[in-house]
């Protein structure tokens, strides 16, 4: 399972050397406008750059695989006095931020450096990534974010109340759903491929594992897993699948920056979070565990058709009340006393 790399790791061992050059071309060219807080030198002469540890990285998402990230640097800077005295100078540290963008989809081999400036503050990303460059989802955002997956890929799900077709949904998705045994303990209900691939498949007929010729954008839900669960959960085996392509892919490629051979996301049967800790694997099968029933029952349709029950039953027993059928028999007790406008979900 891709998830746990450091960006801030690749970024400093990949590009160190671009963002030490272009620190070194601003300080020479921009000596005036830097903070140095001088004890030794009275007069600036040379001013040269010796120096740099990135400190952090905050990055922002951006359509398809590309993403855009400020990298934050201490920058150990050399001062040398001015007049003829080279034996008297200062060493002094500036930290600079540093706008840079690339594209996932090519490995970051489009990687540029956008603007530098003396840092001040961390800017706010709209849509933030964590190291591991899978997004920040808080629980309250679960609905809005799987309003805006639908209507993104099945935007006729949120015109009018519907069921989801997970199949038709993938499709517009540009995925290929395979009903196909994975593992013999079915220890593994969904896969999602994001490369093509040579994978190991159980073959139940052979009683073993098999090398099978896999393309990328391939789900694989096990049959099993109509028997031994139900059809609902096969349908949210879809959509979790659905929901690591769309959300985790910036993750799985990072992996891959290292990894050349990830080629997959698997989820367990089981699953649970170690020693109450969350890494950024279990984060992602949060995310997708917590929106595959939203996206499959979005909340704006859902209230729409419990509103149009709720009048519906109102009316048929010539009520404006809800009765609480439970405590009928011992002192019925109206839920809400209130019109049908205030009711809230």
């Amino acid at each position: 399972m891709a998830g746990n790399r450091s960006f801030t790791d690749y970024v400093r061992s990949r590009f160190y050397n671009e963002l030490y050059s272009a620190i070194e071309v601003y300080v020479e060219e921009n000596v005036d406008s830097l903070d140095l807080n001088l004890r030794n030198v009275q007069n600036v002469g040379e001013v040269s750059l010796t120096d740099m540890e990135i400190k952090f990285i905050s990055v922002n998402d951006l359509p398809d695989m590309k993403i855009e990230f400020d990298v934050v640097v201490e920058a150990e800077i050399e001062v040398a006095e001015g007049d003829y005295h080279y034996d008297d100078f200062d060493q002094c540290y500036q930290w600079f931020l540093l706008c840079c963008v690339g594209d996932l989809e090519c490995s970051l081999d489009d990687f540029e450096i956008t603007g530098i400036s003396i840092y001040s503050q961390r800017n706010k990303m709209p849509k933030p990534l964590s190291d591991a460059l899978v997004p920040y989802i808080h629980s309250e955002e679960l609905d809005d974010v799987a309003t805006d997956f639908l209507r993104r890929h099945d935007p006729k799900a949120l015109k009018t109340p519907m069921a989801v077709d997970p199949l038709k949904l993938a499709e517009k998705m540009g995925l290929d759903v395979k009903i196909r045994h994975i593992t013999k303990d079915l220890s593994i209900f969904g896969q999602v491929y994001f490369h093509d691939t040579e994978a190991k498949i159980y073959d139940p007929d052979k009683d073993e594992m098999v090398i099978t010729s896999v393309n990328a954008r391939t789900i694989f839900v096990d049959p099993k897993a109509y028997f031994l669960r139900n059809l609902g959960a096969v349908n949210n085996t879809i959509v979790h699948e659905c929901v690591h392509w769309d959300k985790h892919r910036k993750a799985f490629e990072l992996e891959r920056l290292d990894n050349s051979s990830a080629t997959k996301i698997r989820c367990q049967v089981v699953g649970g979070i170690k020693d109450g800790e969350r890494d950024a694997t279990d984060w992602m099968e949060w995310q997708a565990n917590s929106l595959a029933p939203r996206i499959q029952m979005p909340l704006g349709m859902f209230k729409t058709k419990a509103f149009e029950l709720i009048r519906k039953y109102l009316k048929k027993l010539n009520t404006d009340e809800i009765i609480d059928e439970k405590h009928k028999g011992d002192s019925p007790r109206p839920l809400k006393k209130s019109p049908i406008k205030e009711i809230r979900f």
